[in-house]
């Protein structure tokens, strides 16, 4: 199964190198391959999972305090009116000031 990993990329904000693309594009192709495999897999008579799952063996959810707004902002290299000020490729063409 052929893969466009170069826009794969792009759309993900990733920048690759020719290398990494000859190197990322066979690996997807043959991660792609393997779930077109699992299709072929007879499941007619198999139970879902969620009968098997056990919640009472999952931990107790106790609530916490969190961070303070002041501790949260402590440590932040950029901040503006109270919030953690994010630049560059995280969110595209966001430019520090």
């Amino acid at each position: 199964m052929k893969i466009d990993v170069k826009h794969v990329a792009e759309l993900s904000r990733i920048t690759l190198t020719e290398k990494e693309l000859e190197k990322f594009t066979p690996q997807m192709e043959t991660i792609l391959e393997s779930v077109t495999v699992l299709k072929e897999v007879d499941t007619e008579n198999v139970q879902p999972m969620k009968d098997r799952v056990v919640f009472s063996d999952l931990r107790v959810d106790e609530p916490k305090n969190g961070l303070t707004q002041e501790d949260v902002l402590k440590n932040a290299p950029h901040k503006e009116n109270g919030f953690v000020k994010v630049y560059g490729k995280i969110f595209g063409g966001i430019e520090e000031s």
